[in-house]
């Protein structure tokens, strides 16, 4: 069974992370337009994923756009 979060941001969610057993990383999942930079990310841990759905959140805020993930 996957190991598996939902990621919110502001209220909202912004996707999933999710890792099968034996993984080391999560894959996040992109349930809103604004996240989809994130998809098929790979993730330590589920707070290195939060903190990069936010930092797009704050992005998309201040009007920058958002780059692909790292």
């Amino acid at each position: 069974m996957p190991d598996a979060y939902v990621i919110e941001i502001d209220d909202n969610a912004a996707g999933i992370v999710a890792r099968q057993p034996g993984e080391r990383h999560y894959s996040f999942y992109a349930s809103e337009a604004l996240y989809r930079p994130l998809e098929t990310t790979s993730f330590a841990s589920v707070a290195a994923a939060q903190k990069a759905a936010s930092r797009l959140r704050k992005e998309a805020r201040n009007g920058i756009q958002p780059a692909r993930a790292a």
